[in-house]
């Protein structure tokens, strides 16, 4: 992605959208009900918005519909940018806040000139149909340059994967867990780490006792060295396949649980039997 194209584009949505569209004072009518939308952005703007004090590393979720989701409280619901102190988006004003969130409740066009109401309030109104239509057009180009960007970050899970075994973090974060709370692996900002379980995970209970049959499986407090390198050696044997998959959708949030990938684990294997009978 060229960086000055994005960041034209950016800016001058948020301009366009900012004069094209009016509406009631948020302040006075609800508690963010706007921010409950979940978002997916590109990673320059998530370091933008880093570097700027906005955010952190850990406020992002990989995505492969655009490089990053932003974290979203489950229980507030809403938005991590939700700034209970103005009562809207911290971001609102910058100049660069995600084009999506711009477009509730308006969209672009009203040809039939009918009322346009948000959750809390009517009275929204397009004032400048020209603008908003520019604006349009943009999102649709600045979605290109995201997805191009989401393609090249994608490929960039090499280097993430190696720099995770190479300095240790992977199996330094193995070593720290329970097997029964291991669920299998999850995609962060720099490293590949480990995806915790809501509950009791029996996924590494095999690898366990092939290893050592007296394991207690459940009383065991960390995982041992050589369930440890089994586990790395199969994440790195079947990560790729796996996002390749049909699985590997765009909720994904860089999520990769064990039992799917054993499941393309188990499908590599099947064709490769088709091949050697055939």
């Amino acid at each position: 992605m060229v960086a000055d194209k994005f960041w034209d584009v950016v800016k001058k949505f948020n301009s366009l959208m900012k004069s094209a569209i009016e509406g009631p004072d948020c302040l006075d009518i609800c508690h963010g009900d706007c921010c409950s939308i979940k978002i997916d952005i590109p990673k320059i703007l998530a370091e933008e918005y880093i570097k700027q004090g906005f955010a952190k590393k850990s406020d992002f979720i990989r995505s492969d519909v655009f490089s990053f989701k932003l974290r979203f409280d489950e229980k507030k619901a809403k938005c991590f940018l939700f700034d209970n102190s103005i009562n809207g988006c911290h971001v609102h004003n910058s100049g660069i806040k995600p084009p999506q969130c711009w477009i509730y409740p308006t969209n672009f066009s009203n040809p039939e000139n009918k009322e346009i109401s948000c959750k809390r309030a009517s009275g929204w109104k397009i004032i400048d149909p020209d603008k908003s239509k520019e604006a349009e057009a943009l999102l649709q180009y600045y979605i290109f340059l995201c997805k191009l960007e989401a393609k090249k970050e994608m490929k960039n899970i090499n280097e993430r994967l190696s720099r995770s075994i190479s300095e240790g973090h992977l199996r330094k974060s193995l070593k720290k867990a329970s097997p029964h709370e291991i669920s299998g692996f999850k995609d962060n900002w720099d490293y590949i780490s480990i995806l915790l379980a809501e509950g009791y995970s029996l996924q590494l209970k095999k690898y366990c006792q092939r290893v050592n049959k007296q394991c207690d499986f459940l009383k065991c407090s960390s995982v041992c060295d050589k369930v440890t390198t089994v586990l790395i050696n199969f994440l790195q044997q079947n990560l790729f396949d796996y996002i390749k998959s049909v699985d590997y959708g765009p909720d994904s949030g860089g999520e990769y649980p064990i039992i799917k990938l054993k499941k393309v684990k188990k499908e590599k294997l099947g064709k490769k039997k088709e091949v050697f009978s055939g």
